[in-house]
Order: structure tokens, then sequence, then C-alpha cells
């Protein structure tokens, strides 16, 4: 943004109800919604458009229900608690714990990313981008040339923001999605908390019963983006429901990361109320969460704040936009 250009007002997120879910349901879903949810994965399947899939939906005030149905890529059949990559829906664990930072006075949201890096990192050019920038895709730095491979073959943080050229334009301009922004934040939360990354997010926000088959294959900031965090469907959900549901942040972080700004991406957040950019059609209903793609793996983790709905689906091979269509049939046959 040019220097006396006024930044544009914060836009009322079109989100309803966020933060004000009861405690989790204790008990299952009753016997025809759940086989009525089943009956959507099954269908799904068998439908061809995909050869299996693993599904939770909570509903508050009702009940929790897992499935899955079909077969996992070596052509094994899929489990309940089968535990597939979540990719980057791994992302709202680390902005969480980042917003909880914040909320503890040991960052702003509004403070320079780059005052937070290590001293080792201290080549990196964070375009002066703030935190706030970094976690909503504004901060204008690109994925390295090569990103994925860079990753599968093990690269250090430090090697992956060497590699990375930029930026693409002022920080706070616009939204390109790259995951080099949530490895920047990984390496924040290890230098201020101290502690390794999944150590911090342990202590910290994932500290909350029934969180356990959340796994993280690399304890690092390396996982900062999602890579190799696996989860079992109900897991998944159950962290969506505690943490849209206000049980690990406040309001006003909630808030802020429902600030969409009439944009599709808000702090680690995606508006599937509206469309998004490549990704998949608008509900048309208030609705947060985050997608991923592996690939050949798809998930989803969808919040529908008015009814107290949690919706998460992970598929071994797909895309988004045929996981969403799951994950809307599924809350359809879960409304109570």
């Amino acid at each position: 943004m040019d220097a006396g250009t006024t930044a544009p007002s914060p836009q009322p997120s079109p989100i309803a109800r966020l933060g004000d879910f009861p405690e989790f349901p204790k008990g299952p879903l009753p016997e025809p919604v759940a086989a009525s949810l089943q009956a959507v994965l099954d269908g799904a399947v068998e439908q061809g458009t995909f050869r299996g899939l693993t599904a939770a939906v909570i509903v508050a005030d009702s009940g929790s229900w897992s499935g899955a149905t079909g077969v996992d890529l070596e052509g094994d059949p899929l489990t309940p608690d089968a535990r597939l990559q979540i990719a980057s829906v791994g992302k709202t664990v680390t902005a969480a714990q980042v917003l909880r930072l914040v909320e503890e006075g040991k960052l702003g949201l509004d403070d320079a990313a780059a005052d937070h890096l290590p001293p080792e990192l201290a080549f990196f050019d964070a375009n002066g981008a703030t935190i706030r920038e970094v976690l909503g895709m504004r901060s204008g730095i690109p994925d390295p040339p090569g990103y994925e491979a860079l990753v599968d073959t093990g690269s250090t943080p430090a090697e992956l923001l060497r590699k990375t050229f930029g930026p693409l334009f002022p920080a706070g301009s616009e939204i390109s999605y790259a995951n080099i922004n949530y490895i920047l934040l990984g390496t924040i939360i290890e230098h201020v908390t101290g502690r390794p990354l999944e150590e911090a997010l342990r202590t910290g926000v994932l500290d909350h019963p029934g969180l356990d088959g959340l796994v993280y294959g690399v304890k690092d900031a390396l996982a900062a983006d999602g890579w190799r965090i696996e989860s079992d469907a109900a897991t998944l959900a159950r962290w969506g429901y505690k943490l849209y549901g206000g049980s690990v942040l406040s309001d006003a972080s909630l808030g802020q990361m429902a600030d969409f700004r009439g944009e599709w991406y808000g702090l680690g957040a995606i508006d599937f109320s509206q469309g998004t950019p490549a990704i998949v059609g608008g509900y048309g209903i208030p609705a947060i969460g985050h997608g991923g793609v592996g690939p050949p793996i798809a998930v989803m983790l969808v919040a529908f704040p008015q009814t107290g709905i949690v919706v998460a689906v992970q598929a071994p091979i797909g895309t988004i936009p045929q996981v969403a269509t799951v994950v809307g049939a599924l809350r359809d046959a879960a409304q109570p």
C-alpha cells in the first residue's frame, strides 16, 4: 500500500454466532440421521466420483457421527478411524496459535513479521509484511520455485526461505495464496515460544481433550502449512467445533480470524459462504473453515455457525469442488 493511502475499513463478518457453540455433544446422532449421513458417503462412491471417503459431522446439542466408505490409496477398505493427511487444513491450527500468542501479548497483529524472526533468519526479506498480512496471505511473498518438491525432500524452513524470491506486490495490497507464509509463521511461533512447533501447539491451542488423533509427522516449523499432518475425520471435526465454537480463542480473536474484509480469505480461514477463486462455489449461508489438497488427497473442514454444524470430509483421491459437494450434502442430511 502506498504511503499516505488510507487502509480499507474492516467490513462486518458474514459469519453469525461464531464462538457461541455449546459444550461438545456427548452422544451419537440419532440412528435415522446417521443412516442418512452414511448414505451420502456411499452414494458418492457408488456414483464413481470417489474411490473412498471418510467423514464426520457434529451437530450442537444433538450429537456426532463419523463414517467411511470405499478404499484408500492402497486399495484397503477405509474405516472411520483411518488417518489421512489434512494438508492445508493444518493452517487453521497454526493461525489459531498465532492468535493465541497475540492474546497473550507476545505478538501484535500489526507487528512487522521480520521483528519476530529468529536471528538465523535475519537474511529473509519479509516485504515489510505484518503478522496480520502473513496470516491473511497478503504478504506478497511467493512460494519458492518447486515448493512441493523442496518440502518432500526435507528442506528446512531456512532453506525454503533462502530460495524464496519476490515480492510479487506491496504487502497488504492483495491476496495471493502461498504456503511459505505459514512456514514463516511456524518459525515465528518457535522463536516466540522457545519450543518446537508441535510442542508449542500441544501446550497451546491443541491442549484440549479428544485431539490426540491429530498427528504431526514433522515436529518443526515445516509442518506449519499442514505438511505431513494426519487426522481421522472425527478428530478433525472436533478441532473445528472447538475452534469455531469458541473453546480455543477469544471472541475477539475469532472475529479477527473471520474478518474477511469483503474477500474470501481471512486469518487462516476461508469464507465458504461465498465463492472462492478456483476452489469452490459458496454455500450461500454463513460458513467458515479451510480446505486442502495433497494431491491426490482432498480434505475440507467447514463450520456452519447458524446451525452449529461442523463437517469434515477426507478423500484419498479427489478435488476440493468434489469434496465441497459432499460437505453440503452431509450438512443437509444432518439438519436438525
